[in-house]
């Protein structure tokens, strides 16, 4: 079983583990690129990554205004994790602060305005 740690270590030891002034490998890149997918695959085909498992909220974010993602599910309790992605109008990354977490949302700010989308799985 491929767990967070392997894939960490291995992105981590592509982008890290090189003189400096060098570009990442290729082959390094490709490495972790590949493991990520695996690691991903991996929960998609399992039972724990089921449609009755996985919550999701979306929203639009205003620069500096707390934004509150509803998930369209309610969690029995917070013992879930998540993720977060925001794009700005140019589909630029955006980056995210957590203010507070419950059962039924999340509650973000962003610094620019952006499109929210954010899934989520108990543990």
């Amino acid at each position: 079983m491929i767990t967070y740690q392997h894939v960490f270590d291995k992105i981590k030891d592509a982008l890290s583990l090189r003189p400096a002034g060098t570009r990442v490998q290729v082959g390094d890149h490709e490495a972790a690129e590949l493991l990520l997918l695996d690691y991903i695959e991996q929960f998609k085909n399992s039972d724990s990554f089921s449609a009755g498992n996985t919550r999701e909220a979306h929203g639009e974010a205003v620069a500096d205004d707390p934004l509150t993602l509803t998930w369209n599910i309610e969690f029995a309790d917070t013992d879930y994790s998540y993720t977060i992605n925001g794009f700005d109008i140019y589909g630029n990354p955006v980056e995210i602060y957590l203010i507070s977490k419950s059962p039924t949302e999340i509650v973000i700010k962003t610094l620019v305005n952006a499109t929210m989308t954010a899934i989520a799985m108990p543990y």
